[in-house]
């Protein structure tokens, strides 16, 4: 009975999992799992990354692997290797200039003005240095390595039309494309527009799948390839930048008065640390580069975070085929400037304050009219002056730098008048009690004791009281020189930094108001006149410590002539025009003088 019992119960069990099973069936097996490829981020490289490391495959541990083809590549497919066979040389070129590049790391070879000549050809900007890894518009990154890979490889380019830019005029376009097919892509390409200064390039530098953050190269150095006469006024290959506090300006050196110079600081740039070798500056930086007397190479940035480099090499300058010995290695500046996903701008070119204002990005700053604010108003004031007179009266600068001068002249003209008829009627005054004077002075000549010294004084104070003379009014004639001295500073500046005058003729021999007198005739012409005005200043004297402040009043005409001998013509111009409206004041002013002591 029981063994009946324990039957029916499994036979009833058996009967009750197999209804279970039929009613709720169990989930069919998954299938296995493909392996999941992590994705890896597009983001700046690690500075620890190596060049074999590669993006893993991962795969959950309890899949089942997956049979696959033993040909088939584990490695990720990178773009095919893509180089040229040989070097070529391309010119793209507009109204404006022609720049020659090279697809021997994509690089920019020459960039010449075609409205500004040197010895009759298309002046040249960049200085002809030994070309290596580092050139303009060269690759810079951190991986030096890499980066020199880059920038002797030779890239694929191609040349097309392009519709569009500032003005709608169109342009030409170029593009470089270099890949070592085993991950390395460089793509990089230069649009010139055929009616703008402005051009643009693009960069874009890929390793294994990433974006590198990539900089082009300024440099190494800059400067017109043109004969300067004195390099105390002129400058080149210094480095320049503008963010939020204004122009910043980092110089090699200085020229011989401070006042001439374009440095930010010329106390610590005459000394030999002035420039440290390297430098990062990041942050808002409006446009950077390189510059000149009269021209800039600038990249302007598009984005308000940019990073500029520089570094100091020390460098020779290819030697001409004339040169009996090659040129000395001398500290020469490479910038190199952030190039963001949507490109960047470009200007090289002459710095003219009004048109580089058009633009509204600040470009007109780099026309650099003086370190201190309240003289670079005056400056400037002169300069944009001297444009409206060459644009409305005559074009002719040198005609306009005459106009200028008159111009203050009659400005000054009643102080003038005033000081210097002051100066004249108060030495004659002095001359007339000299006598007296004297007697005094010979009274107490024997007497060295303080006290008799100042009995001395206070009888000489009491015959200029009892006479009517102040003994301080001819200190009054030296107030319009204190106020030409600005205005002289600032005729300095502007004339030296004015590309305007850069191959301005004035008339016959003088064909650069930029450049020295080569024949010296208007320097000596200025001392002559000075010296003219001079003598006509001074009066007859007896008291020998008059006469030797005379003997060195007329000292000073010699001088200022050695000074001007090397200075731009139009500077000496100015001077010497101001001096023969002098010598014409001075006669009135004798004349007043004259009647007012008769």
């Amino acid at each position: 009975m029981d063994e009946k019992r324990v039957l029916l119960a499994i036979v009833l069990s058996i009967v009750i999992m197999v209804g279970w099973y039929a009613i709720f069936p169990p989930p069919k097996p998954v299938p296995p799992t493909q392996p999941v490829e992590v994705e890896q981020p597009t983001g700046q490289d690690d500075a620890s990354t190596t060049p074999g490391d590669r993006p893993e495959t991962l795969a959950p541990e309890d899949a089942a692997p997956v049979p696959t083809d033993e040909s088939e590549e584990t490695e990720p497919a990178y773009a095919e290797a893509r180089a040229a066979a040989s070097e070529e040389r391309f010119t793209i070129e507009n109204q404006h200039f022609s720049a020659e590049f090279s697809n021997a790391g994509a690089r920019l070879l020459s960039f010449r003005l075609l409205g500004f000549t040197n010895e009759g050809d298309p002046l040249e900007l960049l200085l002809p240095f030994p070309v290596d890894d580092q050139a303009y518009l060269a690759v810079d990154i951190d991986d030096r390595e890499l980066a020199k890979a880059i920038n002797t490889s030779l890239f694929e380019t191609r040349r097309e039309t392009v519709t569009g830019g500032p003005e709608g005029g169109g342009g030409q376009k170029i593009s470089f494309e270099y890949s070592d097919g085993a991950g390395l892509e460089v793509r990089k390409s230069v649009t010139i527009w055929n009616d703008e200064w402005i051009w643009d390039a693009e960069l874009e530098v890929i390793d294994r799948g990433r974006r590198l953050p990539a900089r082009l190269v300024l440099g190494p150095g800059f400067a017109a390839q043109e004969e300067r006469g004195s390099r105390t006024y002129y400058y080149g290959s210094q480095i320049l930048w503008y963010d939020r506090t204004g122009v910043q300006r980092s110089a090699e050196h200085c020229g011989f008065l401070f006042f001439t110079t374009a440095c930010r600081d010329w106390k610590s740039a005459i000394r030999k640390d002035g420039v440290p070798d390297q430098s990062v500056v990041t942050g808002r930086i409006g446009w950077a580069g390189l510059e000149d007397q009269f021209f800039t190479a600038l990249a302007v940035s598009r984005t308000d975070e940019t990073e500029m480099r520089w570094v100091t090499r020390e460098l020779a300058l290819t030697a001409d085929g004339d040169d009996e010995e090659p040129p000395e290695p001398s500290p020469t500046p490479l910038v190199s400037v952030s190039v963001p996903s949507e490109g960047a701008h470009f200007y090289f070119g002459p710095k003219r304050y009004a048109e580089l204002k058009e633009y509204g990005i600040g470009l007109e700053r780099t026309v650099w009219f003086s370190s201190k604010a309240w003289l670079a108003a005056i400056v400037r004031t002169m300069y944009l002056g001297l444009r409206w007179l060459h644009g409305n009266v005559l074009a002719n600068w040198g005609v306009a730098i005459v106009l200028a001068t008159f111009i203050l002249r009659v400005l000054l003209f009643p102080l003038n008048q005033f000081a210097m008829v002051r100066m004249r009627r108060t030495q004659a005054e002095m001359q007339r009690i000299q006598p007296k004077i004297k007697a005094i002075r010979n009274k107490y000549a024997k007497k060295k004791d303080a006290q008799s010294r100042q009995k001395m004084n206070e009888e000489t104070m009491a015959l200029y009281r009892a006479e009517g003379i102040n003994p301080m009014g001819g200190v009054t004639g030296c107030l319009p020189i204190f106020l030409q001295f600005p205005i002289l500073i600032g005729f300095y500046n502007m004339l030296t930094v004015a590309v305007e005058l850069r191959g301005a003729p004035f008339i016959l021999w003088i064909k650069d108001l930029s450049q020295p007198d080569p024949y010296l005739v208007i320097p000596l012409a200025m001392g002559v006149t000075m010296f003219v005005q001079q003598k006509m200043a001074m009066t007859k004297v007896t008291d020998p410590m008059a006469q030797q402040q005379q003997k060195f009043m007329m000292f000073m005409p010699f001088m200022f002539t050695f000074f001007c001998l090397q200075m731009p013509a139009g500077m000496v111009l100015y001077w010497f025009v101001n001096n023969l409206l002098g010598i014409g004041q001075q006669q009135l002013v004798n004349r007043q003088a004259a009647r007012s002591t008769a």
